[in-house]
């Protein structure tokens, strides 16, 4: 009995077949490939969106927590109840702030510092109480509290490790079988096997030191890695994480201590961003008047209260004109920033110095209200009458194309700031091109 040979097939047909194994191979691979960057991706967004967002957290629950160690300090030294309601404002932040990071980051550690907390408040109303507890019960429960805190940094540093092992060992394993699938039986396909499987081996490496670099603090770190696909995808959102790392170091490097306003740094790059995307706005340069005078009457702590609670004013009243791209800083010293909308201008400088001059009079005694002004000494040492503090805004309307840097703005705001404080009182100037509007 004679068997049927099997039907030869052409040399189309076995590059038809080559190909379609090839071709089969490398889907294989590249879905694989596809499943393991997602997996890695999913990974680097919990990063991002979890223990950056903690990390965050973490930083601005510790400055309240040192806020009100300050107060606590002040109030047991002069006795105010001001710094009570403070603290207890801070408490309300604190409190917000320990609600938001249970949510996200439940575990052992934010119970921990939940109740080292709950202990430093128990011992700071006491304080308040006048009850008088012993330094060393307060020293101790802030030791206490700052420990809850390196403990949850340790615990979320911790965990970070392990995502990033975890994404290592995801990502070997998938370069691993990636180039298996794309190596086996491919020989007509070799070249286009290799060259798929080494760009894939690059591209997870960049993302790996990519990692690992801004892990390290190195937040200029570029992957190399062009937009188009799903790595490119995942390079992108390193560097926008490692931007916005970047941008938040800045900020709170920058940030003044005293108002926690946005400082120098800052106000430069909000002015620059206008400038580079042709934006139309209105620089207000706000100044207080006879500042040192009453510095000198009551001593540093009254006026520093009077920066906080000025910036506090001046934050909240651009809140008031609801203009979302407004910005408000702090330059130094008794100069503030507001960055707004030039149909905005006017409405917002009045309103500053209603609300500043209805606010200072409760800064002053009883005698110097009544007088309306205060004695002291000049810079020169002449005796004189210095008035109630008041402010001086300077509002320098920049339209698309008059300034070329935030350098130059800060020179001509400089120069019409003197203008305006040439006068007595609250005052305010809008300079635009060559018209001027005082009031």
């Amino acid at each position: 009995m004679i068997l049927p040979t099997a039907p030869r097939l052409s040399l189309t047909q076995k590059m038809i077949v080559s190909f379609a194994i090839s071709g089969l191979s490398l889907l294989a691979a590249l879905l694989y490939s596809i499943a393991g960057m997602g997996t890695m991706h999913r990974v680097q967004k919990d990063i991002a969106h979890t223990d950056l967002a903690a990390a965050t957290t973490i930083m601005s629950l510790q400055e309240i927590f040192h806020a009100q160690e300050r107060l606590l300090g002040r109030y047991q030294i002069l006795k105010q109840q001001e710094f009570h309601a403070l603290f207890q404002r801070n408490r309300d932040e604190f409190d917000a702030g320990m609600k938001h990071l249970r949510q996200s980051v439940p575990g052992p550690s934010t119970t921990q510092l939940a109740a080292a907390y709950e202990q430093f408040a128990e011992v700071a109303d006491a304080v308040f109480r006048s009850a008088d507890p012993s330094p060393a019960a307060v020293r101790g429960r802030v030791d206490q509290l700052d420990a809850a805190f390196e403990a949850f940094r340790a615990a979320q540093r911790t965990s970070l490790e392990r995502k990033l092992k975890e994404s290592d060992r995801r990502e070997s394993r998938t370069l691993f079988i990636s180039t298996v699938l794309a190596m086996g039986g491919v020989a007509s396909a070799f070249l286009i096997a290799v060259w798929m499987t080494y760009s894939f081996a690059s591209s997870i490496n960049k993302l790996q030191r990519a990692t690992h670099r801004i892990a390290e603090g190195d937040f200029d770190h570029t992957t190399g890695i062009p937009p188009g696909d799903e790595i490119g995808s995942l390079a992108q959102d390193f560097s926008r994480m490692a931007e916005r790392l970047k941008e938040l170091e800045q900020i709170s490097l920058d940030a003044s201590p005293l108002t926690r306003l946005p400082g120098n740094i800052a106000i430069e790059r909000s002015l620059n961003r206008r400038l580079r995307e042709r934006i139309d706005f209105v620089m207000c340069y706000m100044d207080l008047d006879n500042f040192k005078s009453y510095n000198d009457r009551y001593g540093y702590i009254k006026a520093s209260d009077l920066l906080k609670e000025t910036a506090r004013l001046i934050h909240d009243v651009i809140l008031k004109i609801n203009d979302p791209e407004a910005f408000v800083g702090h330059i130094g010293g008794d100069d503030f920033v507001a960055i707004v909308s030039a149909d905005r201008a006017e409405a917002a400088c009045r309103l500053i110095i209603e609300e500043f001059d209805a606010m200072i009079p409760a800064y002053y005694s009883d005698e110097d209200r009544t007088a309306g002004a205060i004695s002291g000494v000049d810079r020169y040492g002449v005796p004189r009458s210095f008035p109630l503090v008041s402010i001086s805004i300077a509002a320098l309307v920049c339209h698309s194309g008059e300034y070329g840097s935030a350098a130059e703005i800060a020179t001509a705001a400089a120069e019409v700031k003197d203008h305006v404080k040439g006068s007595s009182g609250s005052n305010y100037i809008i300079i635009q091109g060559a018209r001027i509007y005082e009031a």
